[in-house]
């Protein structure tokens, strides 16, 4: 049984408690765009399970309830908890808003114009993302979404952070 992604697959989130007794997984995806690409997907690879059509994809309330072929049971479904749940890279979409958080893993870092370093992880702390940048003197955190921060392809660019955010201690 496969149980590491594809070497081109991007994480898009987890799998939570079960849903009813269909087989129903409730889906946490790991940003917006993740949460977003899962309702326009049909194959998807699950941790300890393989790579899986996806039957179904749907909103009940404010969360994601998602059916994957041959888990027709809750007694399967529950096998399935706490699962990663990743997709090709080239079945993705383009993301409508924003970007997919994992493709941010290695993007280099300015501070005012200036290397400083570069994006080791991307943490999720609830209400926001925070951005863990490895600098020579160590790891900071800073808010992905802070009006300071401006992404592209090339990097992440840095302007005018409040003071002390990214200063050695």
């Amino acid at each position: 049984m496969a149980t590491e992604p594809p070497e081109n697959a991007i994480l898009l989130g987890k799998l939570g408690k079960t849903f009813q007794l269909a087989g129903g997984l409730r889906f946490y995806g790991l940003g917006q765009a993740e949460a977003d690409a899962i309702f326009k997907l049909e194959r998807l690879f699950i941790t300890n399970l393989g790579e899986r059509r996806l039957t179904q994809a749907r909103r009940v309330g404010d969360q994601t309830v998602l059916y994957i072929a041959n888990v027709t049971k809750v007694e399967q479904a529950k096998l399935l908890v706490n699962e990663e749940v990743y997709a090709r890279a080239d079945d993705l979409p383009e993301p409508e808003e924003g970007f997919y958080l994992e493709l941010l893993l290695g993007l280099s870092v300015q501070l005012d114009g200036e290397p400083f370093g570069e994006v080791v992880d991307v943490i999720s702390a609830g209400f926001q993302d925070l951005l863990a940048i490895l600098h020579n003197d160590g790891e900071y955190l800073v808010p992905l979404q802070a009006d300071y921060v401006q992404i592209s392809e090339e990097g992440i660019v840095i302007e005018n952070a409040p003071e002390g955010l990214l200063e050695a201690s």
